[in-house]
């Protein structure tokens, strides 16, 4: 018999988190900023929580000295102007912050403001440090630039080692992980293993939405296939070979 998981009361979620706040609890200050930042809407789009960025960036203000998902969101409300006025200087330093507690979003969302900035070697440096700190994602970004040289100088062993530990990482999204898959067949591609791209390719494009792999795995699968021969004997026995017979 399958269990009937009940839709969360978010009134009663919010007056519990509001009872927290009053309590001085950081973690129930941070949930609530967090519910407030962006609201809550049902499946048809009504609002179920209205947003109050403004409220939000006040809660977050008062947890991000010892809370590192409070300081990455401060950061950001700084980074995009949401909530309060956008001020670049305060989005990086509340995500300095953020790192320094072990949140390797923070150091991503560094390395997007440098490559904004166009300080691509700056930008590298974070992705890196993302990373270091098990962001699969981050890796993917990080191979990219080693791949083709954004940031950081041309490698394509290195790009290679990046995909290979995106892959491996549990903290990864299904769209980096497609990514990783199809970057890392284009670097064995580029050094001339297209027989081992041929998986990679069939992978990154599993679920049909990632048309880029299925182009390029067809294109080859075209190149390698080998040519029919012409001679009769062949042609009625259905045989395939790489050249044309004697």
């Amino acid at each position: 018999m399958t269990k009937r998981v009940r839709k969360p009361d978010w009134h009663r979620v919010v007056a519990r988190l509001r009872r927290g706040v009053s309590a001085g609890d950081p973690q129930a200050i941070t949930e609530l900023g967090l519910t407030l930042f962006e609201g809550i809407q049902d499946r048809s789009g009504r609002a179920v929580v209205r947003s109050n960025s403004r409220y939000a960036v006040r809660l977050f203000q008062r947890s991000a000295d010892r809370d590192a998902t409070a300081a990455t969101s401060l950061a950001y409300a700084y980074d995009v102007g949401k909530g309060t006025r956008r001020n670049t200087a305060l989005a990086l330093k509340w995500y300095r912050r953020a790192v320094r507690m072990g949140d390797s979003t923070a150091a991503q969302n560094m390395a997007t403001v440098y490559y904004d900035q166009g300080k691509l070697r700056l930008a590298h440096r974070w992705v890196v440090q993302a990373t270091n700190m098990g962001d699969g994602d981050a890796a993917v970004t990080a191979g990219y630039g080693c791949l083709y040289g954004i940031g950081v100088r041309k490698d394509a062993s290195t790009a290679r080692r990046m995909f290979q530990r995106a892959l491996r990482s549990d903290c990864i999204s299904a769209y980096g992980r497609e990514e990783a898959l199809y970057h890392l067949a284009v670097a064995d591609l580029d050094s001339g293993k297209r027989r081992r791209a041929i998986p990679l390719l069939r992978r990154a494009n599993s679920d049909g939405d990632y048309p880029q792999a299925q182009e390029l795995l067809a294109q080859i699968i075209a190149e390698i296939a080998p040519t029919p021969c012409r001679c009769r004997r062949h042609l009625n026995g259905g045989l395939r070979c790489h050249a044309r017979c004697p």
